[in-house]
């Protein structure tokens, strides 16, 4: 009995497209020097980009052809992170009585949708990703619904792409609020325990407190001040209002992004105010 063999050519292809992507990911995010993917992949000389605009990684089971796909968390203070599949991903088949094996080509914005929300699949219109789909899991399977999406816009299409982003941050604002909803409709009836993890994502996601909110958040000592500051931020403004810079050369960064073009690059970390002292009668 023959063995199916794997798809080679996509395997060493996504490998190599690997490689490029954190290349021009890391050039984009940090200002250096753009790169341009090179049409040496034996396909049409363009990729299909999967972003992700939130700080969520996700592992994607669909198998044969991508049986453990990874799209990784965009990091605190930069706008997108990225994965990538090739234009045309290869479909393996038998011919019927016989163990000779061929391939169809599939267009990959397919598979980019499929990946995303199996729920649009099998389109490849890209505005398709914005629509509410019926489905069952609507926060779990459905990844446009919490900042991916898939795009033929290369990463170092800038203004292209920050007008894609700023569709999903919106879409995923909507998804955070619902979830949000959700989380308080279980606080209210004593069911803290279902409260999931993502319902606190969302909270934090969009700066909210509750009495049944366990920030997901990881807080630290501000090695300036002494303040209780947000593990990552390079800068916050301290008990007295002022602000103090913890990282100077990534908030020097964040001030030219903003002055080219204005992104939420940080989150500042606001300390409340010291409380006034109250004069004697």
């Amino acid at each position: 009995m023959s063995t199916l063999p794997p798809t080679a050519t996509l395997a060493a292809d996504q490998k190599r497209a690997m490689r490029q992507a954190q290349s021009i990911q890391d050039a984009e995010n940090h200002g250096a020097i753009k790169l341009v993917t090179q049409d040496n992949m034996g396909v049409p000389n363009y990729l299909i980009y999967i972003y992700n605009i939130l700080d969520i990684p996700h592992v994607i089971e669909q198998a044969p052809q991508f049986a453990h796909y990874p799209i990784p968390a965009c990091p605190r203070g930069q706008k997108f992170a990225y994965n990538i599949i090739s234009a045309f991903v290869n479909e393996t088949y038998f011919r019927p009585g016989t163990d000779e094996i061929y391939y169809k080509p599939v267009d990959g914005r397919k598979y980019a949708t499929s990946l995303l929300n199996p729920s649009a699949f099998p389109g490849t219109n890209w505005e398709g990703q914005l629509y509410d789909w019926p489905q069952t899991d609507q926060f779990g399977n459905n990844k446009n619904a919490i900042g991916c999406f898939w795009s033929l816009t290369r990463p170092d299409e800038t203004d292209k792409l920050d007008v894609e982003i700023a569709l999903f941050r919106e879409r995923a604002e909507k998804t955070m609020n619902a979830l949000i909803k959700s989380a308080e409709a279980l606080a209210a009836a004593g069911n803290t325990g279902a409260i999931s993890p993502m319902m606190h994502f969302a909270m934090d996601y969009l700066g909210k407190t509750a009495t049944w909110h366990m920030s997901l958040k990881h807080m630290i000592q501000c090695p300036n001040c002494g303040d209780t500051v947000l593990e990552g931020i390079s800068y916050h403004r301290n008990a007295f209002g002022e602000k103090c810079i913890i990282d100077r050369e990534r908030y020097m960064r964040s001030i030219d992004r903003r002055e080219s073009a204005p992104v939420e690059d940080e989150e500042e970390v606001v300390a409340p105010a010291p409380a006034k002292k109250r004069k004697k009668v």
